[in-house]
C-alpha cells in the first residue's frame, strides 16, 4: 500500500497541473487511485490511508481537471472518513 501511496504522490504534480493536461490521462496514478479505492473496503487498509503522511495528497488530487482520477480520489477520501 505505501508503494502504491508514493507512485500517486509521485504523479500527482501533473495531474494536478492543468497546462499539462496531455499528460494527466497517465494510467498508473488511474490504477493506483482504483486498487486504493477498492482496498478501502478493509478497515486496516482504510486506517492506513487515515493516518498516511500522504493521505493529504489523495484530498488534493479531488481538484485534479481530469474527471476519472478527482472521482477516484472522492470515493477513497470518503471511505476513509466515513465513521463506521
Amino acid at each position: 500500500m505505501q508503494a502504491l501511496l508514493k507512485l500517486v504522490t509521485d504523479c500527482s504534480v501533473v495531474a494536478l497541473s492543468p497546462s499539462r493536461k496531455d499528460t494527466i490521462n497517465e494510467s498508473p496514478l488511474k490504477i493506483a487511485l482504483f486498487s486504493l479505492a477498492k482496498m478501502c473496503a478493509h478497515p486496516p487498509c482504510r486506517q492506513f490511508l487515515r493516518t498516511s503522511e500522504l493521505f493529504p495528497v489523495i484530498r488534493q488530487l479531488q481538484q485534479s481537471p481530469e474527471s476519472t482520477i478527482a472521482n477516484y480520489a472522492s470515493v477513497i477520501v470518503k471511505k476513509v472518513t466515513e465513521v463506521n
